[in-house]
């Protein structure tokens, strides 16, 4: 059987600063990109996975269980493809 997902794998660079900076503000500041910027494209992720990864609470941006899951699969995936592209690059 043949499965095929659009992923914009883009999305994810803003995910996991997210999930590590606790925050929106704190993970645009990082990727050098505005709030906006970084809001959009968490919208953007919960709209491609169907699944709420994020509350948004007076004290934060909180990751619900959905988030850690996917955080912990996919940032190994993640760091590794990228490092394959990037030698293949090379």
């Amino acid at each position: 059987m043949n499965i095929y997902v659009a992923v914009n794998l883009n999305l994810y660079k803003y995910f996991f600063a997210v999930i590590e900076e606790h925050g929106v503000t704190k993970a645009a500041n990082r990727l050098g990109v505005r709030q906006s910027t970084v809001s959009y494209s968490i919208h953007a992720l919960q709209r491609e996975l169907g699944v709420e990864l994020f509350r948004i609470t007076r004290g934060g941006t909180v990751p619900l269980q959905s988030a850690v899951i996917l955080y912990r699969q996919i940032k190994p995936l993640y760091l590794n493809m990228m490092h394959h592209i990037a030698e293949f690059m090379e």
